[in-house]
Order: C-alpha cells, then structure tokens, then sequence
C-alpha cells in the first residue's frame, strides 16, 4: 500500500482516493465491501463530513448536519467508542457482544454485512476523526486484514487531513467573502489592488426605520430579526445565481455579473425577482416570528455598469468587494426609496436594460455626492414582456465594445 503515502494525494477529492483503495483492497484479497469516513469540518451549517464507499456503487459524500439525530447517530456507533479510546473496535455479526444494539450495527446486519471495523484516525492537531471497514463476506475479515487497517490508518489521516485542511479554507472564505470572491482569493489573488472591471447588477437592501428597531429591541430579538432578514435575502439572492459581497449594518450588498445584452437583462430580472421574493418571505416571517413588532420594510436600489471587483484595504487587513460609482449610486437610490416610499426603485440603466423607461419612470432627483440629477424608475412587474433589442441603450453599449 506504499501508493498511499507517494501517489495517493495526486488522484484529486478523498472521493476518487477511496474508490482506488477499495480497488486495492479487494486486489490483495480483502473482502472489503464498505469504505466510510466521518471527520469533524469547520463550517456553520454542518459539523462533520463523511465519505461512503461500497462496492459495485463508489463513493458518495455525506454531511453530518448540527441537528439532535446527528448526534444520536454518532451516539450510537462504533466510531464514538473508537474515537474516543484511541482504538481499533472490531464487530463480528452474530458474535454478540456490548455493540449489538448500535444503530449502526443493525443498519449494517440488515444490509448483510457481517463483519465491522472501526479505526481512529489522529491528525497532527491530536483530534481523533473516525475510519471504518465492512465486509459481507461469511468469514468477514481476518486478521491479518485488520492489522493492515491499522497500518493504513496513518496515511490516510495525513490524506484526510490534507483535504480537510483545504475544505475549511474554502469554507471560511466562502462563508465570508462569498463563493465567487473566496475561489478568487484561494487562487491566489491576495494582494491588495488584484481584482478585475466586471459588469454587474448591484442591489443594495436595507430594513427602514432599523435605528428605532435598534434603540428599543432587545439585543437578542435584535439579532433574531437580523438574521432572518439576512438569511431571506441571501437565500434568494444564491437561488437567483447573484452573491452576497457584504452585510453593512442592516444594508445587503449584492451583485448579479453579466458579459452582454442578453445575461445583462437575466441578470437584472433575476435581481429583481429575487429582491420582491425577500420581501414577501420577509412579511411572511415577520407575521410568524415577530407578531408584536410593527411591519418591517425594507428599501431596495439597483443600478448596472462596471464595477470594480477586487481587493481593497489596509495591508494587512484587506475585504475582497466591489467599488466604483455603480456601487454607490445603487446605494443612493436604495435610501431615496425610503424617502420616496417606494420598496424599490432602479436606475436608468436597469430601466433600460428592461425596456421598461416610459411605464415605470418615477422622477429625476438629486442624489448626494453625484454633481447631477438621476432619473429613477419602479421595478417593472415580473409578469411584463421587457424585450430587449437593438434600441436600448444598453444593446448599443455592448455593440460599440
């Protein structure tokens, strides 16, 4: 099994790693029919990943979610008791012994095994992380297979914790940054000032009246209905293929990119779509979680262009977003529909992009910092046919480049 401590890393994802030890396995004579792992993650949704290999299907991944019955499942395995002795634990079916009513062990005696292996796999930070082997052939395992369990034991904690060491970065940056942003930077852009000009529909969100909602409500409530409203926004937000860059306060900062006319329009009904479904599902869970609080609004502006999408910062404390004059007017016209009572209001490029100017055109107003006026537009009903064609100023921004 030398190919685990030389060749194994370079295969790619813990999937394809264990799909050929399992070949290997079996090459040597092992009646090895199960291949599992279940290792600790740093992520906010889930606590533990875990790979599942079986002959004749391969391998599928599996994520141990922070929920009761995760943890009564991991109560009641083999893995618990070899974690937690630093020990190889072998069940035989049929055998009985202290394991036989383990959840695990009457999945597996249904599934026709008949032989189980639990194997502790230490990492260099000293944490434990579980390794198991199945057999359903009559005899299951011999000893000799078992021995060879424990040798392989130690490269594959080295493998694991490889992969496990990059997941938790992907995790952490992805958490914060976004998915977009934390690939970028996992790429290797960390200097401050790498980025790119992209274009993108901006919207900017944020709840009205959140500074009285902030003096009165208590801390916890506070940060209750914060996160509500955060997770309604960044849900829809994802389902509609934009990203969230940044929560300012009570503000989202969300983008849509595009590359032309056509992915310019998508991109600007898919903002929208997914900023009016917030604010329903928003109503909707202000209604079930907090009836004593009066109806929380939100305002809404999103404006389009080129944007500058990158790094900006200190030097040693940098933030991975967008900037540029897009940016801040999408943030403007977001705090004119609150003085407008307006629940969203778009620029005259969105507008454009919408073929939608002459229904839906509210006024042209100042707005702070920009030396002239902007014209604003409502959101168009989704249900409107918004054709985009040659005409739109937009259409003929993208012809000249």
């Amino acid at each position: 099994m030398a190919w685990l401590s030389k060749d194994a890393k370079m295969l790619g994802r813990p999937c394809r790693i264990f799909a050929v030890l399992g070949e290997h396995l079996q090459a040597l004579g092992i009646e090895v029919d199960r291949i599992s792992t279940g290792i600790s993650i740093l992520d906010p949704n889930y606590h533990g990943e875990g790979l599942i290999w079986e002959r004749g299907v391969g391998p599928r991944v599996r994520y141990f979610e922070r929920t009761p019955d995760t943890s009564e499942s991991y109560n009641q395995s083999l893995w618990k008791r070899s974690i937690e002795t630093g020990q190889t634990i072998r069940h035989k079916f049929g055998h009985h012994d202290e394991f036989d009513q383990l959840m695990i062990i009457q999945e597996l005696k249904d599934q026709g095994y008949t032989d189980y292996v639990a194997v502790p796999m230490t990492f260099s930070d000293g944490e434990v992380h579980g390794l198991a082997f199945a057999s359903r052939a009559p005899d299951g395992f011999k000893d000799e297979d078992v021995a060879l369990f424990d040798q392989i034991s130690a490269p594959l904690s080295l493998i694991c914790e490889l992969f496990n060491s990059r997941q938790a970065s992907e995790s952490i940056l992805n958490t914060y940054l976004g998915t977009r942003a934390g690939r970028r930077v996992m790429n290797g852009e960390i200097r401050r000032g790498d980025g790119e000009h992209i274009n993108a529909v901006v919207a900017f969100s944020d709840i009205r009246n959140f500074t009285g909602f902030s003096n009165y409500l208590p801390d916890t409530a506070l940060l209750q209905l914060l996160n509500e409203y955060f997770g309604i926004v960044t849900s829809r937000v994802e389902q509609h293929g934009g990203e969230i860059l940044k929560f300012i306060g009570d503000e989202v900062l969300a983008v849509f990119p595009y590359t032309d006319a056509q992915s310019a329009r998508i991109a600007a009904f898919e903002a929208m779509t997914a900023l009016r479904e917030s604010m329903s599902d928003l109503a909707a869970a202000n209604a079930r979680g907090f009836p004593d609080l009066p109806a929380i609004h939100v305002g809404m502006g999103v404006h389009s262009g080129r944007v500058f999408f990158g790094n900006v910062g200190g030097q040693r404390r940098l933030d991975f977003t967008v900037v540029g004059p897009v940016v801040n007017e999408a943030a403007r016209i977001a705090d004119l529909s609150k003085r407008l009572n307006q629940e969203m209001l778009v620029s005259q490029s969105v507008a454009e992009i919408l073929n939608c100017c002459e229904d839906t055109y509210v006024g042209t107003y100042p707005l702070k910092g920009f030396p002239t006026p902007v014209k604003v537009y409502q959101a168009p009903e989704l249900t409107r046919s918004c054709a985009f064609g040659p005409g739109n100023t937009a259409f003929l921004a993208f012809e000249k480049n």
